[in-house]
């Protein structure tokens, strides 16, 4: 036994038999490869994150392109609506199929007054005045019949 250290040395009898001194090696090693295991799986996962993330900002970047581009079609169909509407076209239909339409008569126009909330609107047929009331929400004749 060394007196300063107070250790025993292996060639004195009993001291430390069977163990031989790398059993700590081990260890280290199993430590250092978990390490390593940890450190290579969240290097994979990070690369595979950043080309999930490439992949749909290559995806968003189509999908914008498409959106564009219909938005376009929608203000081409929209200014070729506003040209089949337009009264140059409908004239010249109306000349291209001979059609026998002409302007309307002033007195073929019928014209609604609107006072306190009631509408009335004149009959075509008899001489009543047909009234909708619409705050009620009914129709009601001159005589006051309810309809």
């Amino acid at each position: 036994m060394n007196k300063f250290t107070k250790k025993t040395n292996p060639s004195e009898d009993g001291a430390g038999t069977g163990r031989t001194g790398t059993p700590w090696v081990a260890g280290l090693i199993l430590k250092m490869g978990v390490m390593m295991i940890i450190i290579a799986a969240a290097f994979i996962a990070r690369v595979h994150l950043n080309d999930k993330t490439e992949q749909l900002a290559r995806e968003a970047s189509e999908i914008r392109k498409q959106i564009e581009e219909k938005q376009k079609e929608i203000k081409m169909k929209e200014f070729e609506l506003a040209q089949l509407k337009s009264w140059e076209n409908i004239n010249a239909k109306i000349r291209q199929y001979n059609l026998a339409l002409h302007a309307v008569n002033p007195s073929q126009v019928r014209y609604m007054k609107r006072f306190e909330g009631r509408v009335t609107t004149p009959s075509l047929y008899g001489g009543d005045t047909r009234v909708a009331d619409t705050s009620a929400g009914t129709m009601q004749t001159s005589a006051g019949e309810i309809q």
